[in-house]
């Protein structure tokens, strides 16, 4: 009987042993994806804020510059209208010479 309860408690102590064993080796690998996943957050925090830069009003009017686009020598305020009917199109009060950009 002796053997047996021995054999018994050997046999617990194993189990016991691969359970703990399966747990450590999971928690090794959650602890792998949280790094992951860490990493992959600090990237793509990097790159919003490296894309974010590109449209800050100084890089967008030296890009507007380069395209020779200039500050408007007026603004004209569009009165507010119903969207229920199409708009006429616009009428210009001056002929209008349309230049392709390559040649500005």
């Amino acid at each position: 009987m002796a053997h047996r309860s021995a054999a018994t408690v050997l046999l617990a102590l194993g189990v016991s042993l691969a359970g703990s064993m399966l747990a450590a080796s999971r928690q090794v690998a959650l602890h792998q994806l949280q790094d992951e996943l860490t990493m992959a957050q600090s990237a793509y925090a990097e790159s919003v804020g490296t894309v974010s830069s590109l449209s800050t009003p100084g890089v967008v009017a030296t890009q507007a510059r380069g395209l020779h686009l200039v500050d408007p020598t007026s603004i004209t305020q569009i009165p507010a209208v119903s969207l229920q009917r199409p708009l006429p199109l616009p009428a210009f009060t001056s002929p209008v010479a349309a230049t392709p950009r390559t040649a500005r």
